[in-house]
């Protein structure tokens, strides 16, 4: 008789968990990264920035990684030499990048399409220590 209670609360409480779970903030889910180090560069020189205004924060070159099922996105700083490194899961990436200097984006937006289509696809199937983006070679 005293089995009852027991197992009413344990009725209650199962559904609860399973809401619970549920209830983790987006992007908790523990997928391995790997670390993707590369370099960013244009006719095999990094894209140049002033060092004043690279200082500044006021020029910059940035990196945008968004994986094919759009579940997960990642951005990264190229150094004035063009090197990067970002930390990524498993997948196929579009890469979007930006290179801001005086007067706006120094690429024109031509690698940077805000509807989502990337020229530049890059797959990430475990760590990788020499990805080089050579924007000739995306017309």
């Amino acid at each position: 008789m005293h089995r009852r209670p027991l197992l009413v609360a344990a009725a209650l409480l199962v559904p609860l968990v399973g809401i619970l779970q549920g209830c983790a903030p987006a992007g908790s889910k523990t997928e391995a990264e790997f670390k993707v180090n590369g370099k960013v560069v244009r006719g095999g020189n990094p894209l140049p920035l002033d060092p004043a205004q690279a200082a500044a924060k006021a020029a910059f070159v940035k990196l945008e990684f968004v994986r094919d099922k759009g579940d997960h996105k990642e951005s990264a700083f190229a150094n004035v030499d063009g090197t990067f490194s970002v930390k990524l899961p498993k997948g196929k990436y579009g890469v979007q990048i930006v290179h801001m200097g005086p007067g706006g984006d120094q690429l024109q937006g031509k690698f940077n399409d805000r509807k989502g289509k990337a020229k530049i696809e890059k797959d990430v199937a475990g760590d990788v220590a020499d990805m080089v983006i050579e924007l000739n070679d995306y017309k």
